[in-house]
C-alpha cells in the first residue's frame, strides 16, 4: 500500500501532469480517513471574525470536530494561512486527543485552499514538520515528494521528520538514497540531521567519519553532535581531542551553550563536579549565559558526589544569574527532584523540608520514596509537626490511588512519633 502510494506520488510530481493535478492527487493521498470530513467554508470576512475563529481553536473546550471546522472555515484567509503558531497548536491539540485522521484531513485540505500557481516550498516544509509533530512520518515524506524542484531544504526537514519520529535509521537511508535519485546536494544543516541520527543509532565512529569529511565546513553545531556520541558512549579522551581541535586555530569555532553544557556533563560524569561548576563562571565571562540546562546537569553532579551543600547554594544562586533581557535562571521540577532526593539520602532533613514545600507551591509532585523518607526523617528528629503538615499537603497533591498510599504512610509516621515519644 505504501508502496503505491509512493508511486503514486512519483507520477503526480512528474512534469506531465499540472500542478492543481498534482496538488489534488495528494489531498487524495493523504487524506486516507473513510469518515465524512467537514468542508471549507467560505473565508472569514473581517478581522474580528477571524480572531474569535483563532480563539476557538485556541480554547481547551472546543471539541476535535469543532476545532476541525473552524480550522477549514478559517483555511482561505490568508492572514490564516500565514499564521504558523495556530497551525501548531490545532495539530497538537487533535493529536492529543487521537484525532490524526483530523489531522491528515487539514493538512491535505490546506493545500488546495492555497492561492495559485501552487503551494510555496515554505508552505510544504511546514507541513512536513507538522505531520512530524503529529508522528506521521509517512506523510512527511508524501509532502516532501511535492516539493518541486527537490532542494536540501526539504530534505533537511525530511531527516528532521524522521528524527523526531525516533526513526533515525530510516533518517541515516533517506540521506543516502534520496540526494542520489533527485538530485539534491545536501549542505550543512542536512549533514548535522545526519550526524544527529547517527549518534541515536549509536554510530559514533560513522558520525566522526561523516564530520571530517562534510564538503560544507563543519559548525559548532556539527560538533556538539559528535561531542555528545562521544559523551553517550563515555569515550572523554576523544571528547577532549575534538573540543581542543574544533576550537584550536585550525577552526576556530565559538562554543555556545550547548557545547558548555556538554563539557559539563563530561566533567560530571568523572566526578569533577567542582570544575564543571567553574565553567558556569567561564561561560558568563565568555558572553554564553547559562542556562537551565546548565544548572541541572551541575547540581545533578554535585548531588551524585553527595556535595548537596554546594548543590543547594547553587539552586539559590540560579534567579541572580546575568541573563539578556534580565537576571535569572528558573529552577524545574528536575531541578527540585533531584536535589530533594540527594538531601533526604544525606539525611539533611530541614533543607529537603523546605526544598520539598516549594515543590509543592509550584504544583510539581516530588517522588514518593523521597517524600516518604522526608517524614520518617522529620518524625525521627523530632519534627512532629513539619511530618503532619508534610504528609497532609501530600495527600492533598495526589490523585487517584496515591491519596491512600498517602494514608498508610501517615499512618506509619504517627505510630512512629508515638514510638518515638516513649522512647
Amino acid at each position: 500500500m505504501a508502496a503505491a502510494a509512493a508511486a503514486a506520488l512519483r507520477r503526480a510530481i512528474a512534469p506531465g501532469p499540472t500542478l492543481l493535478l498534482r496538488r489534488q492527487i495528494l489531498v487524495r493521498l493523504l487524506s486516507t480517513s473513510t469518515q465524512r470530513q467537514p468542508q471549507p467554508q467560505p473565508a472569514a470576512t473581517s478581522p474580528a471574525e477571524l480572531a474569535r475563529i483563532k480563539n476557538s481553536i485556541r480554547s481547551a473546550a472546543t471539541a476535535p470536530d469543532d476545532l476541525a471546522a473552524h480550522f477549514l472555515q478559517a483555511l482561505p484567509h490568508p492572514a490564516f494561512l500565514g499564521d504558523g503558531p495556530i497551525f501548531s497548536l490545532a495539530v497538537s491539540r487533535l493529536v492529543s486527543a487521537g484525532r490524526r485522521d483530523l489531522v491528515t484531513s487539514l493538512l491535505s485540505t490546506s493545500l488546495t485552499a492555497l492561492p495559485a500557481p501552487h503551494p510555496s516550498e515554505g508552505f510544504l516544509l511546514r507541513l512536513i514538520a507538522l505531520y512530524a509533530q503529529a508522528g506521521m512520518p509517512d506523510h512527511s515524506l508524501s509532502t516532501f515528494r511535492l516539493v518541486r524542484p527537490p532542494t536540501d531544504r526539504a530534505l533537511s526537514a525530511l531527516l528532521a521528520a524522521y528524527h523526531d519520529a525516533g526513526q533515525h535509521d530510516r533518517a541515516v537511508k533517506a540521506f543516502r538514497d534520496l540526494p542520489a535519485e533527485l538530485s539534491i546536494a545536501p549542505g550543512l544543516v542536512s549533514h548535522n540531521v545526519l550526524l544527529k541520527c547517527m549518534v541515536a543509532t549509536g554510530d559514533v565512529a560513522g558520525a566522526r567519519k561523516v564530520f571530517d569529511g562534510m564538503p560544507d565546513k563543519p559548525d559548532i553545531v556539527s560538533c556538539n553532535e559528535v561531542l555528545r556520541g562521544y559523551l553517550k558512549t563515555a569515550d572523554y579522551p576523544a571528547f577532549d581531542q575534538l573540543l581542543k581541535d574544533v576550537t584550536g586555530s585550525k577552526r576556530r569555532l565559538k562554543p555556545n551553550v550547548t557545547t558548555y553544557n556538554l563539557r559539563m556533563a563530561a566533567l560530571c560524569a568523572k566526578g569533577r563536579s567542582f570544575e564543571a561548576e567553574e565553567l558556569l563562571d567561564a561561560m558568563a565571562a565568555n558572553g554564553v549565559p547559562p542556562n537551565r540546562e546548565s544548572f541541572n546537569t551541575v547540581i545533578g553532579g554535585l548531588c551524585k558526589e553527595g556535595e548537596v551543600d554546594a548543590a543547594t547554594r547553587l539552586l539559590k544562586k540560579m534567579p541572580e544569574v546575568p541573563r539578556p533581557g534580565g537576571k535569572g535562571v528558573l529552577p524545574n521540577s528536575e531541578t527540585y527532584i533531584m536535589l530533594l532526593e540527594a538531601l533526604v539520602e544525606k539525611r539533611t532533613f530541614s533543607p529537603a523540608l523546605e526544598v520539598c514545600r516549594e515543590c509543592l507551591q509550584n504544583k510539581w509532585v516530588p517522588p514518593f520514596q523521597a517524600v516518604k523518607g522526608l517524614i520518617v526523617g522529620l518524625v525521627k528528629s523530632r519534627k512532629i509537626k513539619h511530618a503532619k503538615e508534610l504528609g497532609l499537603a501530600m495527600k492533598k497533591a495526589a490523585k487517584g490511588d496515591a491519596k491512600q498510599e498517602w494514608e498508610k504512610v501517615e499512618t506509619a509516621a504517627f505510630q512512629l512519633a508515638l514510638g518515638e515519644a516513649k522512647a
